[in-house]
């Protein structure tokens, strides 16, 4: 599919680009490892006052799941994938397990500094993360990493506003956090990786390839970090 007709199929159903897709795709690239806030991003925000926290949708889930096989078509490698939250929420935790994922920041108020302590754990630099997020906390780590996809919810206007023309994102999507705006954002990077009838084909009928790249999956440890006493603490837990 031609990158015009990509940007038309997003644009038409409300998306932005800030950055054209030509240059979204080869910042994709460069990009080593994929880093999400949680709560405005795989959900509408809403908070419960129970153990299990805020939620997430399985078409998001799928997304994610797509999104890491596709790049490791793309580029022979899994990537990094990773959580960033300013709360303690085990309904992340638990997700971001099932998917075999590196990392999880809880309690991470300073954003930033979570994103200094994963680059330094992985020897990474700032320019291969891409990083999605909804809201003002996360404006810190948008000005640093590599790519940048912005949830764009309709309550806050201004904000897109200023995130627009201050160029701290790539991509404002069309779908708010409830709306699977995760599953957007994969589905658009997915097709710029020129791997989308691929990976959907072999979720249908798994190769070895693919056999392959679930058994690295399943090799992965997350690990669970906690901003306490101003430093990241790991959870041995």
């Amino acid at each position: 599919m031609e990158l015009a007709q990509i940007e038309d199929q997003f644009v038409d159903v409300g998306a932005t680009f800030i950055s054209s897709s030509f240059d979204i795709r080869e910042k994709l690239n460069h990009i080593k490892a994929y880093l999400f806030d949680w709560d405005g991003v795989f959900n509408d925000g809403s908070k419960r006052f129970s153990s299990e926290g805020s939620t997430f949708s399985e078409v998001d889930s799928a997304g994610l799941r797509m999104l890491r096989y596709s790049h490791y078509r793309k580029f022979g490698e899994v990537p990094y994938l990773g959580v960033i939250t300013g709360a303690q929420n085990p309904g992340a935790a638990a997700l971001m397990a099932s998917h075999g994922a590196d990392v999880i920041y809880q309690r991470a108020i300073r954003k930033r500094e979570a994103l200094e302590h994963f680059l330094n754990e992985h020897d990474l630099k700032a320019e291969e993360v891409c990083y999605m997020y909804d809201d003002a906390l996360d404006l810190n780590v948008a000005a640093e990493v590599g790519l940048r996809f912005c949830v764009g919810r309709l309550a806050n206007p201004i904000f897109i506003g200023l995130v627009q023309g201050s160029g701290l994102a790539d991509y404002i999507t069309a779908c708010q956090g409830n709306e699977h705006a995760v599953r957007e954002v994969s589905e658009l990077i997915m097709i710029l990786q020129e791997e989308y009838t691929a990976v959907i084909q072999e979720l249908m009928n798994p190769t070895e390839h693919y056999l392959n790249f679930r058994s690295l999956v399943q090799e992965r440890v997350l690990k669970k970090y906690e901003y306490l006493d101003k430093e990241f603490h790991l959870d041995e837990g």
